[in-house]
């Protein structure tokens, strides 16, 4: 009981270390029965797939408000998907688009990773006038009209399978690929997502988890007391 409510307060701390990082997705922490967890160590699981590790901790993909900024290099996904990042040749997804353009023209994002276009890293002309950029109805990238590239959008049906790379950043499991984005998803630029996690709810969270966390305590100490109290009368008798 006390483990839980440990993994539940590091959760919450990160949650409030990242409630104005765009594009963050809150994590949440599930809690086993007592039923379960005795089951678990009267009968052990028998195969692989009753026996995998619980992990308590998941991601909640609940979208974020979005929030104007008026930047043209700042993006947000109106319906579901993930900007398609790489770095080293490995893809990365993520719901941030706090994006930069380096000498070079290519376009990144805050961990460094060139963002990606319909076929290639997407990389800015030069001498553009990066206050022309805009996204129109097929997410296309322009600049004073110009086609540049085409923002690439994953989709995945069960995103709860993705695994956690960074604050922002997902990865696919072996075997699982993005999908096409579903008609209606938008790329907005000048816009950015919030996360989707508010200091008050964290704080209020935080509060009910350390009550919590006294009453373990509480417990554990008066079964403590008890069998004190047991071994006494039987070593008196």
């Amino acid at each position: 009981m006390i483990a839980g409510q440990v993994n539940q307060l590091e959760a919450i701390t990160e949650n409030l270390a990242n409630c104005t990082t765009p594009g963050y997705r809150r994590l949440q922490v599930a809690h086993k029965t007592f039923e379960s967890l005795l089951q678990d160590a009267v009968n052990p699981p028998g195969n692989y797939e009753t026996g995998k590790r619980f992990d308590p901790i998941s991601v909640d993909f609940t979208p974020g408000p979005l929030k104007t900024t008026e930047r043209s290099l700042e993006f947000a996904i109106h319906n579901e998907g993930f900007f398609v990042v790489e770095k080293d040749g490995q893809e990365y997804y993520t719901r941030n688009g706090h994006f930069s353009v380096d000498a070079q023209g290519n376009l990144f994002n805050t961990d460094g990773f060139v963002v990606m276009g319909s076929l290639h890293p997407i990389t800015i002309p030069a001498k553009t006038d990066l206050a022309t950029l805009t996204v129109d109805q097929n997410n296309g990238l322009r600049a004073n009209g110009k086609l540049i590239d085409t923002i690439r959008i994953a989709h995945f049906s069960d995103p709860a399978q993705l695994n956690r790379a960074g604050t922002t950043l997902f990865t696919t499991p072996s075997g699982m690929s993005p999908e096409d984005p579903k008609p209606g998803t938008q790329v907005i630029n000048g816009a950015l997502e919030s996360s989707n996690t508010t200091v008050f709810g964290e704080m209020a969270e935080m509060i009910s988890c350390m009550r919590s966390y006294e009453a373990c305590q509480r417990m554990i100490r008066a079964h403590d007391e008890n069998e004190g109290k047991m071994i006494q009368q039987v070593g008196s008798a």
